[in-house]
């Protein structure tokens, strides 16, 4: 961040500013044949620092993203630190056993399955 004189903040102070701040990443979603795809953009996570939960039918998107040393003087600082979440309420009828999510390039993808009981089914009629 630039202020009103041109001047830069420090950044030691402007880090743990950052740290305490909640972001919420870009996310697409989209049903691909009954499950629910998420791909959320959370660049500098690492895949341990992210948490993936699905409870009473709430699928919950947590990260922390630590803040960046980056060498020279900072004049404007885009990417999102600290504290992401997100929480979508997805309703019943998904299987939590069956949930997925690959982090890889910055970007994470969950798949949430449909339980195969709610899944459209076409059913064969034989003649008799």
């Amino acid at each position: 961040m630039v202020t009103m004189n041109g001047s830069v903040p420090d950044r030691a102070r402007d880090a743990d500013a950052a740290a305490a701040l909640t972001y919420q990443p870009h996310v697409d979603l989209r049903v691909e044949q009954g499950d629910v795809v998420v791909v959320a953009d959370v660049p500098g996570a690492t895949p341990g620092s992210i948490d993936v939960a699905f409870a009473d039918g709430v699928l919950s998107l947590h990260a922390q993203v630590p803040a960046r040393d980056l060498p020279g003087r900072v004049v404007r600082q885009e990417y999102g630190i600290g504290d992401f979440r997100r929480q979508f309420r997805l309703g019943e009828g998904f299987d939590a056993t069956g949930i997925t999510a690959v982090y890889a390039l910055g970007v994470l993808t969950v798949r949430v399955p449909k339980l195969a009981a709610v899944r459209p089914r076409k059913v064969p009629v034989q003649g008799g």
